[in-house]
């Protein structure tokens, strides 16, 4: 979840969207809500999911949510109910928080497609941008009203033992579901100052897709989204619980990756990038990514230090013709649309 106003003018409503349609919709996005929340989280969380509470109240709160895509009076609805955001998904953390406000993020979204007509491309532009904005304040709100100052996920999860990561030449573990990652510019820049602070070795990942800017000429709206959609859903199952993923632009994504060395590093955005080249195609070609990547305390020690050399990387495999900096010349499942 990411919204695209932050550092500028938040996303105004969209009072033509058809608000009403989207209401009518509740009950339905509410167990789309739940599909979301279920699929995201081990068994152990799942079980513990207040279901019942749920499905009684979650209507309401999707019914808010679609309200405020279209008034400033309906998203001060959805933030009075924001503490039903945790509540609902049986969170205990911030990043809980969080995951659920993905989670309802991608549930009212899939109802705005079914909803608008196609080749509406403004309106689901506009509709994307509000309702990314709609679930960030309303998490923002839930997290200050449970009295919790938000913290990135990796601070809940115990650091990996060295064996599976401390070492150069280890593989990582295999990837896990990744769950209550903060999908949102704040949160992320806040996880990478505390991973810096922490002073252990980490990686910084920049996975860029190829010909982005091509794809949001050529494509749909409502096209391009789905397939965007996918490749984050990808990304998200290819990396591990502990690693924190924050979607910067639909196109730009950053992993932060506790504990990896350099080999550890390249065996993980291997794995994304099949990740991205097996989630979704454009024309009978798998999407693909350039993927660059800074390591701690190696090639900085500030954020823009490791930003720009991942900057850097990112450049160098696409300069190349390769997924990721440093890797022999391997075929990507398609052809690589380049910028």
């Amino acid at each position: 979840m990411h919204e695209r106003g932050i550092g500028g003018r938040a996303p105004r409503a969209v009072p033509y969207a058809p608000i009403d349609a989207l209401i009518a919709r509740a009950d339905a996005v509410a167990k789309r809500w739940l599909i979301e929340l279920l699929d995201g989280a081990p068994l152990t969380v799942a079980a513990e999911m207040p279901v019942a509470d749920l499905a009684a109240d979650g209507p309401a709160v999707c019914a808010a949510a679609m309200e405020a895509l279209g008034s400033e009076r309906g998203l001060q609805g959805a933030l009075r109910q924001a503490p039903d955001l945790g509540r609902l998904a049986g969170a205990t953390d911030a990043a809980g928080v969080v995951a659920s406000a993905e989670a309802l993020r991608r549930a009212v979204w899939a109802a705005v497609l079914e909803e608008v007509p196609r080749g509406e491309d403004a309106l689901l532009a506009a509709l994307a941008d509000r309702l990314a904005h709609v679930c960030t304040a309303t998490a923002q709100a839930a997290i200050a009203a449970r009295g919790a100052r938000p913290r990135p996920a990796p601070a809940e999860v115990a650091a990996p033992p060295a064996t599976a990561f401390g070492d150069e030449d280890a593989e990582p573990p295999l990837p896990r579901a990744a769950t209550g990652e903060p999908d949102f510019v704040p949160l992320w820049m806040a996880a990478l100052e505390r991973q810096i602070s922490a002073g252990g070795r980490f990686g910084l990942l920049l996975v860029e897709l190829d010909g982005i800017e091509r794809l949001r000429s050529s494509e749909t709206a409502e096209t391009l989204a789905g397939a965007l959609e996918r490749v984050g859903r990808g990304v998200r199952r290819s990396i591990r619980r502990e690693d924190v993923l924050a979607h910067e632009t639909d196109g730009r994504l950053w992993v932060i990756a506790p504990g990896v060395g350099r080999t550890g590093a390249s065996a993980l955005a291997r794995r994304i990038a099949q990740a991205v080249e097996g989630a979704a195609q454009l024309r009978g070609a798998p999407l693909t990514a350039s993927i660059g990547a800074a390591l701690f305390p190696d090639d900085g020690r500030d954020p823009e230090a490791l930003a720009g050399e991942a900057e850097q990387s990112v450049l160098t495999a696409r300069a190349a013709g390769v997924r990721f900096a440093g890797d022999s010349p391997e075929p990507a499942l398609g052809p690589r649309l380049v910028r």
